[in-house]
């Protein structure tokens, strides 16, 4: 997608962490060639169906309609309205609205085509004019200000100055009915109310297992938002302090302990679950399959633009971290994620597939901030420090960086640990863990 508005309000929705299943988004301005980055019709028919939303996409040219009835039979979308009128004419029939896409009548930038011009001849009896413009999309906001609900979404394209494109007399309007830019491009803005619950940002902390949280106090989450890892519910069991959600990618982990994992699943201990696709292919993988709330990581490398795509060696911290990205944090805070591991402890023995086995649970495990974070019987794949996590860290940072700037987003990666702890500092901005408590 280009700077076109219709990807800022896309991804914008994309990040949103929350159902919108019956939600709507409106589109002033439906389609008129079928060119790449502006068929913003076909997009948002895409991200509905993806979303199981409506589209109600309005343009006063028939020509336009007959287009987005073509997208809607090539992709047998059938829950959207078409319509053939004005936009403003259109809007003054609504009530509320949820998500609308403001790129209706264009301004006069000198470089239209005569066909364009001819298609406002034979509408509207008059070719393009910015009075006319500024005008209609005025006339648009006006009613919208009075229907909005706290989390109403405005999304305008062709926003270039004060004094040139779409909004030169609708923004100023906005503003001073007190709404608020959320994010912009350079030629489209997104605007939410100043009591909308998409004003504030969405922190999660990635809490790891590492020595560094010896002596942490887990009360600090309860009332917080984060991700446990791994084994880290056997300490949760004592203190009765679980996740809001639990991440585990180790096949072997996974497996050997899916009966834990299932039970924390039909218990309702965290709201998600984000474990390996093999579970679902284990003696639990039917009963697994009746929650909704339980997700795999092979289900994320395989879906398209998602961020785990790119992710070419994983672990369970950094998939935490991504997994939080993908929840929709814009904060996200580590917490003992170490990567200071002994790969072979005296208390365990290698397999002959070289995985690794308990054979006397540990009574100081140098790896974990509890000494029986593993016991006897356990099985686990060795570390792989050098190979799979520094790699894994590495890649994790990159894809951050580079989806910041695909989807325009602001996503602030914090590592909290000992000063004397250094194995992060190079891929996000170091503090100490006592400013936490």
């Amino acid at each position: 997608m280009s700077d076109h508005g219709h990807a800022l309000l896309i991804n914008f929705i994309k990040n949103l962490n929350e159902n919108l299943e019956g939600k709507t988004i409106i589109e002033v301005g439906t389609v008129r060639e079928f060119l790449d980055g502006q068929n913003s019709t076909e997009c948002f028919i895409k991200l509905c169906m993806e979303k199981n939303m409506k589209l109600i996409t309005i343009d006063m040219d028939e020509k336009c309609s007959n287009n987005a009835r073509i997208l809607c039979e090539k992709y047998k979308f059938n829950n959207c309205d078409i319509i053939t009128a004005k936009g403003e004419e259109y809007i003054n029939t609504l009530n509320s609205f949820d998500f609308i896409y403001l790129d209706g009548y264009d301004y006069d930038h000198g470089y239209h085509s005569d066909e364009r011009n001819t298609r406002y001849n034979i509408n509207l009896n008059k070719e393009i004019n910015n009075e006319d413009c500024w005008n209609s999309h005025l006339l648009m906001c006006k009613k919208l200000v009075n229907i909005a609900n706290n989390n109403s979404i405005i999304c305008f394209d062709d926003i270039i100055s004060d004094k040139v494109g779409k909004g030169v007399t609708a923004l100023p309007f906005l503003f001073n009915n007190n709404w608020k830019i959320k994010t912009q491009t350079n030629t489209s803005v997104l605007l939410i109310k100043p009591d909308s619950s998409y004003n504030k940002q969405r922190e999660i902390y990635i809490v790891g297992n590492g020595k560094s949280l010896e002596n942490f106090d887990f009360n600090f989450l309860k009332e917080k938002e984060w991700i446990g890892c791994c084994l880290g519910f056997r300490d949760w069991e004592r203190t009765n302090i679980y996740p809001t959600h639990y991440v585990c990618v180790d096949g072997v982990v996974c497996n050997h302990h899916r009966h834990k994992i299932l039970d924390m699943v039909k218990n309702k201990k965290c709201e998600t679950f984000f474990v390996c696709m093999s579970l679902f292919n284990s003696d639990i993988g039917e009963e697994l399959k009746k929650y909704n709330n339980v997700h795999s990581i092979q289900q994320f490398i395989h879906s398209p633009e998602n961020p785990f795509r790119y992710l070419r060696d994983y672990c369970s911290g950094t998939s935490s971290v991504l997994y939080g990205y993908c929840l929709g944090a814009e904060k996200i805070n580590l917490l003992g994620m170490d990567c200071q591991y002994v790969e072979f402890i005296p208390e365990c023995i290698e397999l002959q597939d070289k995985t690794l086995k308990i054979i006397k649970t540990p009574t100081d495990n140098p790896n974990y901030y509890f000494s029986d974070y593993q016991r006897e019987g356990d099985i686990y794949n060795k570390p792989n420090l050098e190979r799979v996590h520094n790699n894994s860290w590495w890649d994790l940072r990159n894809i951050i960086l580079l989806f910041n700037i695909l989807r325009d987003s602001k996503i602030e990666v914090y590592n909290f640990n000992k000063k004397e702890n250094k194995n992060l500092d190079l891929y996000f901005e170091k503090k100490l863990i006592d400013e936490l408590q």
